[in-house]
């Protein structure tokens, strides 16, 4: 049910809209911040650059108003970049990759969903490592 408001999520991305955009769009998944994740933290990459924990996924998701979700798989570092398979958490869904980027200091949301992730704005300078960890949803 939940798959092709993903998909129209990516395809807006891939257009370049707000939904996608390094600014605040207007939420577009609904339900509460999680509270409990499911994973913890699994850094890859360099070794300077750290690795967001679960919560911190979460928290700089629910910054962009993508609620309602917890971490369920391991968390990939590259450069400042990280990417986890996120799911909701008060309905049942395709899960869902997520991709954030350190700046200032900070974890910010570039991107989710479940397709296409690769060429959303502001994926192109993304790391090697990353876009490999997104697999098939790259």
């Amino acid at each position: 049910m939940l798959r092709p408001l993903l998909c129209l999520t990516v395809l807006a991305c891939v257009a370049g809209t707000a939904a996608c955009s390094d600014t605040d769009p207007p939420g577009h998944a609904a339900g509460s911040p999680s509270a409990g994740v499911s994973s913890s933290a699994a850094p890859s990459g360099s070794p300077a650059a750290a690795c967001p924990s679960a919560g911190e996924f979460i928290k700089a998701m629910n910054a962009k108003d993508w609620t309602g979700f917890r971490v369920k798989g391991p968390i990939v570092c590259e450069g400042g970049w990280a990417t986890t398979t996120v799911e909701l958490t008060d309905m049942s869904s395709d899960p869902a990759h997520a991709v954030l980027r350190q700046v200032g200091g900070t974890w910010r949301g570039i991107t989710y969903g479940t397709d296409g992730l690769c060429t959303a704005r502001g994926m192109r300078p993304a790391p090697a490592a990353i876009k490999k960890a997104l697999g098939p949803y790259c």
